[in-house]
């Protein structure tokens, strides 16, 4: 396969915002012995994205012109010499977490918590491009039933839901309120807890995402900001109380509610910070109540693994919001920011199937 020298790139010149996006021709990556090239078809914007623009990135140092993009789906177009499961045409996603494979949470399985993880499209350069290298390690292949705009949709968010429940131990007695769960982690959320048998109660933001949350699977609903206070109503559909609260934004104004819908003994984990950071918590109540919180960030090669899997199989769908050039990556990263999609918003990079 004859490559070119250069690719369309959507470039982040400066930090700032969308608008310090630039439409340019970069060089083609060159893949190390261990890396992977891949021809990009789709890759989305998520909040990420919005952090690592705005210079709020943990642990980012970045050089410019900077390519973001941390969920790219597409072809294999090269690799290097140490490279030996990928073959020259698979189709695959990428893992946005790379994980040393080398350190003790690796050799554990635990490869969320290596120290060394850095990302794609943060840590170095992502798929707002027409092509990115990145390790063959965080790099899987999927089915040609799988199309690559759900398979972009789902690398990020379902990987780090099933993370979290793994974290906490989900059951099929739990029960579980999800926060956000129109948005795309949380509807992975929601998806994954009802495979696994629980009550699932999904906390949007409005009467479209409530209902979208039902379309997820989610027995019962609340919409917050039409019903801020709805502690009184969740305890009437469960009186028992909730089990286990996953939260992927810190809404203050929700945890403040959802505390009171907690059972003895139950189960908080938290993966996202973009509607907080801060949130209020009583520690009289929490150790009087044994809640038990949890934090959790990235995903591990198992559960991409499964994600993926699954799927492939129909038994979960990625929830997208629309397909867009990558030319209308700006517009994209407004409706993002303003909260206006509902799934994932999916650039589409190449011509072909998406």
């Amino acid at each position: 396969m004859t490559l070119p020298k250069t690719m369309r790139a959507m470039a982040l010149a400066e930090l700032g915002g969308p608008h310090c996006i630039m439409d340019t021709n970069l060089p083609v990556p060159e893949p190390a012995e261990d890396e992977v090239l891949i021809r990009v078809r789709t890759v989305a914007v998520n909040h990420q994205d919005l952090f690592t623009m705005s210079g709020r990135a943990h642990m980012a140092n970045l050089s410019f012109p900077h390519v973001m993009g941390i969920d790219p789906s597409g072809v294999v177009a090269g690799h290097g010499s140490r490279v030996t499961s990928l073959a020259i045409g698979r189709r695959v996603v990428v893992k946005p977490p790379i994980a040393c494979d080398a350190c003790e949470f690796c050799a554990r399985g635990e490869d969320d918590s290596c120290p060394s993880l850095h990302n794609v499209g943060v840590h170095r350069w992502g798929g707002h491009a027409e092509y990115v290298t990145v390790p063959e390690r965080s790099v899987f292949p999927v089915s040609s039933g799988l199309s690559h705009a759900k398979a972009t949709a789902l690398a990020h968010s379902f990987p780090v839901a099933e993370q979290m429940f793994t974290r906490v131990g989900l059951t099929r007695d739990d029960v579980v309120m999800v926060a956000g769960a129109s948005g795309a982690i949380g509807s992975a959320a929601v998806q994954l807890a009802k495979l696994a048998g629980a009550f699932v109660i999904g906390a949007a933001g409005s009467p479209d995402r409530a209902a979208r949350a039902a379309v997820a699977g989610a027995d019962a609903t609340v919409d917050y900001t039409a019903e801020p206070d709805f502690a009184g109503r969740i305890r009437g559909i469960v009186p028992e109380g909730v089990t286990l609260f996953l939260d992927p934004a810190s809404n203050p104004d929700v945890w403040k509610e959802v505390l009171k819908t907690l059972r003895n003994r139950a189960r908080v984990v938290v993966c996202g910070s973009h509607a907080g950071p801060m949130v209020q918590l009583n520690n009289n109540w929490l150790f009087r109540s044994r809640v038990a919180i949890y934090g959790s960030a990235g995903s591990t090669r198992r559960g991409m693994r499964r994600c993926i899997d699954l799927a492939g199989a129909g038994r979960i769908d990625p929830a997208i919001d629309s397909v867009r050039p990558l030319g209308d990556i700006r517009a994209a990263y407004a409706d993002l920011g303003s909260r206006r999609n509902v799934g994932k918003i999916v650039l589409s990079v190449a011509e072909g199937d998406w």
